[in-house]
């Protein structure tokens, strides 16, 4: 039975809100996403993924931001670039926070 865009998305919603238990919750979620990316072109799961890995950065106390480290600023950038192919916008409200 193929599952309907909305069931796709609840079933997304289910599994961040609870989080991920083993690696095997986490591919099946990335497939689920992927799956749901690739029929509705809603890219927000992936933003949210991102902007949560950008914020865990600016919020971790040992990052001491915006002065990383040079590896954590790679990362930052990285994540940065990623969000950039996805919502220009918001990607550059990040970047001006390393600034």
């Amino acid at each position: 039975m193929t599952q309907t865009v909305e069931e796709l998305r609840y079933q997304l919603e289910e599994w961040l809100a609870q989080g991920f238990t083993s690696p095997e919750d986490r591919a099946n979620y990335q497939a689920l996403k992927e799956q749901y990316e690739d029929e509705t072109l809603d890219y927000s799961f992936s933003k949210r993924e991102i902007i949560g890995q950008l914020e865990v950065i600016i919020t971790t106390r040992e990052n001491d931001f915006p002065d990383l480290d040079e590896v954590t600023k790679e990362e930052y950038l990285d994540l940065v670039e990623q969000l950039d192919n996805l919502d220009k916008g918001q990607a550059d409200y990040y970047r001006k926070q390393l600034a």
